[in-house]
């Protein structure tokens, strides 16, 4: 996550897991934020990862500072805090440019009763699935984020709203949370519900949604997370139909229902990642026929269904090798995602494998590699190479 005590918490870990047998377990980062209590109030920090991606088939290539983000936490009391995160994707924003500057994240915390119970409010992160959540480079296997955390859940979701986070004990914690909802003119078969985030500038309000999460640890080094997601999207959009005298205000609702389950299990120098989310989109077929002001087809083709999933296996193969705080993990990640899983024999499903590597001189630094086999339910395949560099401080 974004406090100093997560950077804290990862480094013991990962000098743990370099230094244990066999039999040694690692913990997982903890959800909620702390006081990360140092002599000044004020904390920075941030992460970031660069890119270089390679089309194995056309040979075309790209190279990329993907994401520069700058942490800045202030304590006004043990109590209550302030969290934020700025962040400069691709490198150069302005008109023209490949990049954007946007606010990640900006929210207070309240302790109401301590660690159990703590009022958040401001721009947060919408608490569905596992990398919208812990998306650090060092801490995730693979150069790029899986794609079924992009499209299907789609990360990096932030939305304005209040709600509560707490820890219930060592083994329990919770957040849920009332926030903006989606704009239902933003969504499309190719992308999902991507398009349809607000990120809190300007947005549109008259659609709320609700959503929450749950974290289990039932053993060290083990967690099981599942979360929901549920809000109107259509009264947060323009929409139009015609009418007897001509274009008219067309009202849908759009609810957007939304479960994921997520699991992570750490012991020794295996780690093993699983993931399966699926989103229901009512009154797709409506909203695919909507207009926009001028009477034209607004072209969201959305499907009522987009559901993925993936497992992910990892081992650190320094992991009985005296190496400070070094780790080398090699990884497998089996993906697959439909966009439009309602439509059989659309061909929009795709399966993808990411074999990986990913070396870490410092837990906090990472140098990553994958390759990456993909084929599409319409018979269309790819290879690729990534390969990256990532840190947090």
């Amino acid at each position: 996550m974004i406090t100093a005590r997560l950077y804290r918490t990862l480094t013991l870990l990962a000098a743990l897991g370099a230094n244990s047998a066999g039999a040694q377990t690692l913990d997982l980062p903890p959800m909620t934020g702390s006081n990360p209590g140092p002599a000044s109030r004020t904390t920075l920090g941030g992460y970031g990862d660069m890119h270089y991606n390679l089309d194995l088939e056309s040979g075309a290539a790209e190279v990329d500072l993907h994401r520069l983000i700058l942490f800045v936490g202030y304590d006004f009391s043990s109590a209550v805090r302030f969290r934020s995160e700025l962040e400069v994707e691709h490198a150069v924003a302005g008109d023209g440019k490949p990049g954007h500057i946007a606010v990640e994240q900006a929210f207070i915390d309240v302790d109401l009763l301590g660690e159990a119970l703590t009022l958040r409010a401001g721009m947060v992160l919408v608490p569905m699935g596992r990398i919208n959540l812990w998306h650090e480079p060092p801490i995730f296997n693979g150069v790029e984020r899986p794609l079924v955390e992009k499209l299907i859940i789609p990360s990096t979701w932030r939305e304005g709203g209040v709600g509560l986070v707490g820890k219930l004990s060592d083994a329990l914690s919770y957040q849920a949370f009332l926030v903006g909802g989606l704009d239902a003119s933003g969504f499309s078969a190719k992308s999902g519900l991507r398009g349809g985030r607000q990120g809190m500038g300007e947005a549109t309000a008259t659609g709320l949604a609700l959503t929450g999460r749950v974290d289990y640890k039932p053993l060290i080094g083990a967690r099981v997370g599942v979360s929901g997601y549920y809000g109107l999207a259509g009264p947060n959009a323009e929409l139009f139909q015609l009418g007897a005298g001509g274009v008219e205000a067309l009202a849908l609702d759009v609810p957007v229902t939304g479960l994921a389950l997520d699991a992570q299990w750490r012991v020794g120098g295996f780690e093993l990642a699983a993931l399966w989310a699926s989103f229901w989109v009512g009154d797709a077929a409506s909203l695919s026929a909507a207009l926009d002001g001028d009477g034209a087809p607004l072209g969201v083709d959305v499907a009522s269904q987009l559901q993925g999933g993936y497992l992910e296996v990892g081992y650190d193969l320094l992991d009985r090798v005296e190496s400070g705080d070094q780790r080398l993990i090699a990884s497998l990640r089996v993906e697959r995602l439909d966009t439009t899983a309602d439509q059989a024999g659309d061909g929009r499903g795709q399966l993808r494998e990411i074999a990986g590597l990913r070396y870490h001189p410092h837990s906090a630094v990472t140098f990553k590699a994958d390759l990456i086999f993909s084929q599409a339910d319409d018979g269309a395949s790819g290879a690729g190479l990534d390969l990256g560099l990532g840190f947090m401080f």
